[in-house]
C-alpha cells in the first residue's frame, strides 16, 4: 500500500535534485534560464549529461547533442555586449566506445576525425570549446589527441579550443609547461579551465584493484590544494602570458581570495568558473567587483534529463 506514495516521493526528490544541479532539460530551457544570470554579467559553460559511450550508437547519440548544443548557443541572439558568450564542454569519453589507451591508434584516428567536425562547426558558429578531464589513465591519450586538433588548420589561429586540467593529478604542473610550448610554438592562446579533480574514488579503486605501489593522483586534500596553488601561481606568471588564459575553477573562498592577490596588477585577463548549484554567492559578489573589467565569471551548467546519463 505504500509503494506508490514511497516512489511518488522519490520521484519528487529526483526533481529537486534536478533542478538544483542540473540547469534544464534541453538547450532551448537552458539558455532561458541563463538569461537572466547574463544579465548580471555572467556567462555560461553548457555540458551535455552523458559520458563514457558503450556503443557506436551511444557515441553518434551524444556528437548530435553537441552538434545541436553548439547550433542553439551559436544562433543565440543575447547581446555578447552584456556578457561573453556561453561555451560547450565535451567529453571525448562520450564521442567513442573503445577511448582507452590500447585503442590509441583507432583514438587518434576515428575520434579525432569526429573531434575535427566539431571543431569546424563550433569554429563556424562562433563558439568555445573545452575538452573535459577524463580519469588518469586517459591523460596521455588525451594530451595526443588535443595536440593533433589544436595544430590542425582548424583550429589554427582561433584560441577558443581549451582543455580542462586536474590540479589534483601529480602531473598536472608537468602539463602545464608542456601546453605552454604548444601555444607559444603554434601562436594560439589555449584557455585553460583549472579544477582540482573529480575522480578521486575511481583513481583509487583502479590502483588499489591493479596493485600499483602508488596513486597518480594526490591523496590528501591539502596536497591537492597546495597543488592548484602551485598551477595557479604558474598560470598566472608572465611566462605564460599569451599563451595560457587561466580559468579557475574552484568554490573555495581561500582559492579564490588567492586567485585575486596573484592576479592583482598583473593586467591578465582571467576567468572564474563554478558548478550550477554552487557558490552563487561569492560568485555573484566576483562579478559585481569593480575594476574586475578584466575578469569573467562563467558558470558551468549541466544539460539534459536522467534519460542522458
Amino acid at each position: 500500500l505504500g509503494e506508490p506514495v514511497i516512489r511518488t516521493a522519490t520521484l519528487q526528490a529526483m526533481r529537486i535534485l534536478g533542478g538544483q544541479f542540473v540547469f534544464g532539460r534541453n538547450m532551448t530551457e537552458a539558455l532561458k534560464r541563463a538569461a537572466p544570470e547574463r544579465d548580471k554579467g555572467l556567462t555560461h559553460s553548457f555540458d551535455m549529461l552523458g559520458e563514457a559511450a558503450m556503443t557506436r550508437d551511444d557515441a553518434d547519440r551524444y556528437l548530435k547533442d553537441y552538434m545541436d548544443a553548439i547550433e542553439s548557443v551559436g544562433n543565440d541572439t543575447y547581446p555578447n555586449s552584456r556578457a561573453p558568450a556561453p561555451s560547450i564542454s565535451i567529453k571525448l569519453s562520450a564521442l567513442h566506445p573503445r577511448y582507452e589507451v590500447s585503442q590509441e591508434e583507432r583514438v587518434l584516428e576515428e575520434l579525432y576525425a569526429t573531434v575535427i567536425d566539431l571543431l569546424t562547426f563550433a569554429r563556424e558558429k562562433k563558439v568555445s570549446i573545452t575538452i573535459d578531464a577524463e580519469e588518469m589513465d586517459r591523460l596521455e591519450i588525451s594530451l595526443k589527441l588535443f595536440e593533433k586538433a589544436f595544430t590542425s588548420p582548424v583550429a589554427k589561429g582561433w584560441g577558443g579550443f581549451g582543455l580542462v586540467i586536474q590540479a589534483y593529478s601529480k602531473r598536472a604542473l608537468p602539463v602545464l609547461c608542456w601546453l605552454t610550448k604548444l601555444a607559444k610554438q603554434q601562436g594560439d592562446e589555449i584557455p585553460i579551465r583549472l579544477v582540482k579533480g573529480a575522480y578521486w574514488d575511481t583513481e583509487i579503486k583502479i590502483c588499489q584493484q591493479l596493485g600499483l605501489e602508488g596513486y597518480p593522483v594526490f591523496t590528501r586534500k591539502e596536497a591537492t590544494d597546495t597543488s592548484y596553488l602551485a598551477c595557479l601561481r604558474y598560470l598566472l606568471s608572465d611566462y605564460t602570458e599569451g599563451a595560457l588564459y587561466p580559468q579557475l575553477a574552484s568554490h573555495n573562498a581561500h582559492t579564490v581570495s588567492s586567485v585575486l592577490t596573484m592576479a592583482r596588477n598583473k593586467g591578465r585577463r582571467i576567468e572564474f568558473q563554478r558548478l550550477h548549484g554552487m557558490g552563487e554567492d561569492i560568485y555573484g559578489a566576483l562579478a559585481q567587483m569593480e575594476g574586475n573589467n578584466r575578469t569573467n565569471v562563467r558558470i558551468y551548467a549541466p544539460t539534459g534529463t536522467h534519460k542522458d546519463l
